[in-house]
């Protein structure tokens, strides 16, 4: 399943390694937002050579995508695919083998930094995957697991697992071992994942992301809370391509960062109520240390205003979320996730 947008270039680059999968049995469901940059034009050259499902989407940001791809999604497993997301030859096969494993719900696999070249050839930046932390650091995590960083009941030995503070978070010990084998662990990013099509049969993402920060965990904890284990293995690789569309990556984008830090603290809004492990106190607890940890290492005063407005924001916009589920109200997040971006132009 791959979402595009604005993509036409690199698209090409991971329809191409499809076709060099060495497992064959799998189908391609693009779904396609035009923008006018004649991607639809790269997947008619690829139609010849993969089994290409085309969905159009209308209207909507990366949920609204996603929710369109799983209503079309037939395998007996659903994996994720970014358009920017070249995959190794043997991808496919190493996600499935790891479903041999007793009562596999989902597989994440590992995101390798790369970029084109000049000759538009693909190079690795580094041998460790995009969500291993590099930055461990022994004292903060043991402190953390107990305090700020603490694991929601039954996520205590996952790689990536959403604490109770509802924040997507890292197991950095775990981590450190991930790329020697297969791990367990929440899905990790949207770029790479896959889960059990049985497993999430009448899911729905909510719509009102614009940046979709978090609903790789939210759909990882769905699966997990229906029993299944989830995995992490280090074999099944992509190439994820640096280049300035990636919303993520554009740093130079002043809207784009704070949306990004509104965005990151609705997680535990849209899991409360839901989750009886979050916990109010354990938030607190994380907004204080991740308060201190900015102002020690923060650059700039700028990366310091983005983390106090952002999480303002978001908390703000969350509160308002918890209200409106409680009475009924009908608040929509992403129509004032919009305005965020308007008003800072």
């Amino acid at each position: 399943m791959i979402p595009t947008y604005k993509r036409a270039h690199l698209l090409s680059y991971v329809l191409d390694g499809l076709t060099n999968q060495s497992y064959k049995n799998f189908d391609v469901v693009v779904i396609l937002k035009p923008s006018g940059d004649k991607t639809e034009e790269i997947i008619r050259k690829f139609i010849k050579l993969l089994k290409i499902t085309l969905i159009i989407q209308e209207k909507g940001y990366v949920t609204t995508a996603m929710n369109l791809g799983l209503e079309n999604a037939s395998g007996d497993v659903t994996a994720f695919l970014d358009d920017d997301a070249i995959p190794s030859s043997d991808w496919l096969e190493n996600l499935v083998d790891t479903y041999a494993l007793q009562n596999v719900g989902g597989v994440a696999g590992n995101v390798i930094p790369a970029f084109l070249n000049e000759k538009d050839e693909v190079e690795f930046t580094g041998k460790h995957s995009e969500v291993v932390a590099l930055d461990y650091e022994p004292f903060l995590d043991i402190i953390g697991q107990k305090i700020w960083g603490c694991p929601i009941e039954g996520l205590e030995d996952y790689f990536v697992y959403v604490s109770k503070a509802g924040i997507v978070s890292y197991n950095f010990k775990i981590g450190i071992l991930s790329n020697r084998g297969i791990t367990k662990s929440l899905l990790g990013m949207g770029a790479n994942m896959s889960v059990l099509t049985e497993a999430i049969k009448g899911f729905k993402l909510p719509d009102s992301w614009i940046l979709g920060l978090g609903y790789e965990q939210l759909l990882g904890w769905y699966v997990w809370k229906k029993g299944y284990t989830l995995f992490y293995n280090p074999k099944a690789k992509v190439s994820h391509l640096a280049h300035g569309q990636t919303l993520s990556r554009n740093v130079e984008d002043f809207r784009k960062q704070l949306l990004r830090q509104a965005e990151g603290q609705l997680l535990f809004y849209r899991l409360y109520g839901l989750e009886k492990d979050l916990s109010i106190m354990h938030r607190i607890s994380w907004i204080i240390f991740r308060t201190f940890l900015t102002l020690k290492k923060a650059q700039s005063l700028r990366e310091v205003f983005v983390f106090f407005k952002g999480t303002l924001i978001g908390n703000t916009i969350g509160f308002r979320l918890l209200i409106s589920n409680k009475f009924g109200l009908g608040y929509d997040p992403l129509s004032e996730l919009k305005a965020l971006l308007e008003k800072v132009q």
